[in-house]
């Protein structure tokens, strides 16, 4: 069911019926980037939605091509909103109201900079303590995409020359691949600094510690939430699918069992999203209380049918 569309006949359809972008799509349209547990939340969501009788679609793109495709009406729903991490990505469009947020469906969660638990062991234990240690780590912090608001964070402080950073590059990659470099370093007891947060399954499996923070790079190392995004108009055009996505919520130990389960045990996406469903039909029954699906339907009563 996890689908990476908009297919030509949509395309057709979508012009033919002189629909603008800005409006009511054939189908709510999910953006996702290339993250186990967003892509599983959107998996989640997107079968719940189409089980009581909405249209969706997924579309993948990394993250500033999610704010851009929000802004301009392409996409309806993003569930990867890391605030405040994300915050300069996503500020500019909630001044405009092109979108705006539907809700937290993650708390308690955590974004940062890590070490191996063994450089840790060493006394590198905030950021202020990486530049005396230039040497061992290469001056190179390994980070995520770069259009990412990790990627932005960490440039951001190279440029300022943070703490003595002002020499040092970052290796932005996907996520799969910055953790393969992660890993290699583990196995051969080299120094590294790399982007992290939590949930994810690098929580469950690495021995590694987080950097404290320093007055200047509290929004890269921080609390934070996970929020849902929306298309400002989807709440009129579909407002009890509004309602949906707005109570969606799940624990962060939950999401990292998904990453855990995607990446490591090599379940795939749909299957993944399927089996939470049916093992937790009665929370899904709480987000959807007397809510209607589609076809004026009680959504509760109809998701015991379709799982």
């Amino acid at each position: 069911m996890y689908k990476q569309l908009i297919t030509f006949l949509f395309a057709v359809a979508f012009v033919a019926s002189a629909v603008p972008a800005s409006t009511a799509s054939a189908a709510i349209r999910f953006a996702v980037p290339p993250w186990p547990g967003a892509m599983v939340k959107t998996e989640v969501a997107s079968q719940i939605l189409e089980a009581v009788g909405y249209e969706t679609s997924t579309i993948s793109m990394n993250a500033s091509e999610v704010y851009k495709a929000l802004g301009d009406g392409k996409v309806d729903v993003f569930m990867s909103a890391w605030l405040p991490t994300q915050d300069m990505l996503l500020e500019p469009l909630l001044k405009k109201k092109t979108i705006r947020i539907a809700g937290v469906n993650v708390q308690n969660t955590h974004t940062g900079l890590c070490v191996p638990g063994y450089v840790s062991a060493e006394g590198v234990k905030n950021i202020a303590d990486l530049a005396p240690n230039a040497k061992k780590f290469d001056s190179t912090i390994y980070t995520i995409e770069p259009t990412s608001g990790m990627y932005i964070l960490v440039e951001d402080l190279i440029k300022k020359d943070f703490e003595g950073l002002g020499s040092w590059k970052q290796k932005g990659e996907r996520v799969d691949k910055m953790l393969d470099d992660v890993i290699k370093a583990f196995k051969e007891k080299k120094w590294i600094v790399f982007s992290c947060w939590e949930p994810h399954w690098m929580n469950l499996t690495l021995d590694m510690r987080y950097l404290k923070a320093m007055p200047g790079s509290t929004k890269l190392i921080s609390k934070s939430t996970i929020n849902t995004l929306i298309r400002t108009d989807i709440k009129t055009e579909y407002p009890d699918a509004f309602m949906i996505l707005s109570r969606f919520n799940v624990s962060k130990l939950t999401q990292g069992k998904w990453t855990y389960d995607v990446s490591l045990k090599k379940q795939t996406v749909e299957e993944t999203a399927t089996a939470w469903i049916k093992g937790n039909l009665s929370v899904v029954r709480q987000w959807l209380g007397n809510l209607k699906g589609a076809n004026g339907e009680r959504a509760a009563d109809i998701i015991e049918t379709k799982f």
